[in-house]
C-alpha cells in the first residue's frame, strides 16, 4: 500500500477472545499466512521460550497456546527472527541468538514450521562449528 501525503492512517484495537500471550517485551511476532506468530520474550519475571498462534483470517480472533512434544529453543529475549521466503524451508521461522534465562547471549539456530496437518515443530539447524555467528543480542553501538 503507497500511501499519499493527504491520506491518514488510523490503529485500531482489534477485539481478542479468550487467553492471551499477556504483556511482555523483547519477544518476536513473524507473520506466516494466516497467522501471526509470537515466539518468547518476557513478561516481566520470565524469560519465555512459549509460541502463541493467532489466526488473522477469520473472527473472532483468539490467541492459541501451541505445544510441543519434543524440543524446543531455550528461553530468550532480544532474539531475531525472520521468515523463509524460498527454497525447502519456505514459511519456516528462524529464530538467532538473544539473551537466555541466564543473561549470557545465545548463538543458537532454530527453525519454527507448520505442517500440513495443522502441526507446528522446532528443529535446531545443523551448524559446523567453524561457520557458527558470535553469541549475541540487542545490539548497541556506543
Amino acid at each position: 500500500m503507497t500511501l499519499k501525503d493527504e491520506e491518514t492512517v488510523e490503529w485500531i484495537v482489534i477485539p481478542v477472545n479468550g487467553v492471551t500471550p499477556g504483556k511482555r517485551y523483547g519477544h518476536t511476532i513473524s507473520f506466516v499466512k494466516p497467522n501471526i506468530v509470537l515466539f518468547g520474550g518476557n513478561n516481566g519475571s520470565l524469560v519465555l521460550n512459549d509460541v502463541w498462534t493467532l489466526q488473522v483470517n477469520q473472527t473472532p480472533f483468539t490467541w492459541k497456546k501451541v505445544n510441543f512434544d519434543v524440543s524446543c529453543p531455550p528461553a530468550r529475549v532480544y532474539h531475531s527472527a525472520s521468515l523463509c521466503q524460498s527454497g525447502s524451508t519456505k514459511g519456516m521461522i528462524v529464530i538467532f541468538g538473544g539473551r537466555g534465562s541466564d543473561q549470557k547471549p545465545l548463538n543458537d539456530i532454530w527453525g519454527l514450521r507448520k505442517h500440513r496437518t495443522g502441526n507446528w515443530d522446532w528443529v535446531q539447524a545443523p551448524c559446523k562449528n567453524d561457520i557458527i555467528p558470535f553469541p549475541r543480542y540487542q545490539v548497541i553501538k556506543k
